[in-house]
């Protein structure tokens, strides 16, 4: 879980891109080849990246419970909600198409939650 002064940075990060009316039309597609280059040759920032994909997902209101997990040739976004909407879904998914897409429903505290794995085949 995020302590409260990382979850205030998230917030006060989000709050520049909104105030700077920044385009993030295209980070989704531009993040995907960042993630490829790291998986295909290490090039990047693992810490970087974790950062853009949280702000990557916040922007859809999609919630992380935890941090993304990067390991190997996949990364893990674990939301704070068992109920997903598929328009949200299907935005994400349109910008990962070399991404191989799960869903995985964990068992937490007694409450389900979801797992979303992108797996990158290279």
């Amino acid at each position: 879980m995020y302590n409260e002064e990382e979850k205030q940075q998230l917030m006060n990060d989000l709050a520049e891109m909104e105030t700077f009316k920044a385009d993030v039309g295209d980070e989704g597609k531009i993040l995907q080849d960042d993630l490829k280059k790291y998986f295909e040759n290490g090039e990047g920032d693992k810490q970087d990246l974790i950062f853009r994909l949280e702000l990557y997902f916040y922007a859809f209101k999609l919630f992380c419970r935890n941090e993304v997990k990067i390991d190997r040739n996949q990364f893990t976004i674990f939301l704070n909600d068992s109920i997903l909407e598929w328009n949200l879904i299907k935005l994400v998914m349109d910008d990962f198409t070399d991404f191989e897409f799960e869903i995985e429903a964990v068992r937490e505290n007694s409450d389900v939650l979801i797992n979303l794995n992108f797996t990158y085949h290279f």
